[in-house]
């Protein structure tokens, strides 16, 4: 591998445990707007929800709302004070090894950068829990491109905040890219990152991530640095 420069990292299912959060924030938001719970309608919602992770998910609401800008807008507020809410009473948690992680790459000079599907009201509040302020360099959250994964806007907006922050001229070549859905994987090959790496930790399984064009499969992200050395 060359020399890496900055490392992409997902956030729920690849450096924090979800464990159906995402799922439960969305059914809840959809009883809100009138699916009952259980119903064909509802389990479609989750299959979706499952299969689109990683996504924007004011994209995976339009989709589910039958392109009802109202209605979706109506679903992502309240999956956002759901979501919100799990993360402060403490159900959402790093995964093992995660801030060591963060910091011997730092040691070794390559930037920690987050992307995620979640707005900024989300992103910001996990970063806090999970106390990462002083182990991430950068963070990237869907409300703040033009497109969401699998477009790479995300990964080009962190190579362009992380070249301004230090000054220089980094590539995708230099870039490596982490994350536990398809659309993660899809999102860095778009981008051009040297390696679009796929964790076993979240969404989706070795054979979705190596369909999706996944140069690697690893048990968990903290096995990043097996590659690296």
């Amino acid at each position: 591998m060359g020399q890496i420069k900055l490392v992409t990292f997902d956030v729920a299912g690849t450096t924090a445990k979800d464990d159906g959060l995402v799922v439960k924030a969305a059914t809840q938001a959809m009883e809100f707007i009138g699916v009952e719970s259980g119903s064909a309608t509802m389990l479609d919602v989750v299959d979706y929800v499952n299969a689109t992770m990683g996504q924007r998910k004011i994209d995976v609401f339009m989709h589910l709302c039958n392109n009802d800008i109202n209605k979706a807008e109506e679903a992502h507020d309240i999956f956002i004070e759901s979501y919100i809410s799990f993360v402060k009473k403490g159900e959402l948690a790093e995964f093992d090894g995660i801030s060591q992680l963060f910091r011997e790459l730092k040691k070794l000079g390559i930037g920690v950068a987050l992307t995620t599907g979640f707005p900024r009201e989300i992103l910001d509040p996990i970063i806090s829990n999970l106390n990462w302020e002083d182990l991430i360099d950068i963070s990237v959250a869907a409300s703040e491109v033009s497109a969401g994964r699998p477009a790479p806007d995300m990964i080009l907006k962190s190579i362009a905040e992380w070249n301004y922050l230090k000054s220089c001229e980094i590539s995708p070549a230099e870039v490596l890219v982490i994350g536990d859905t398809e659309s993660d994987i899809k999102s860095g090959i778009a981008a051009g990152a040297t390696q679009s790496i796929g964790v076993l930790t979240g969404a989706h399984v070795k054979e979705q991530l190596e369909r999706a064009g996944a140069t690697s499969v690893l048990q968990s992200a903290t096995q990043l640095l097996t590659l690296i050395n």
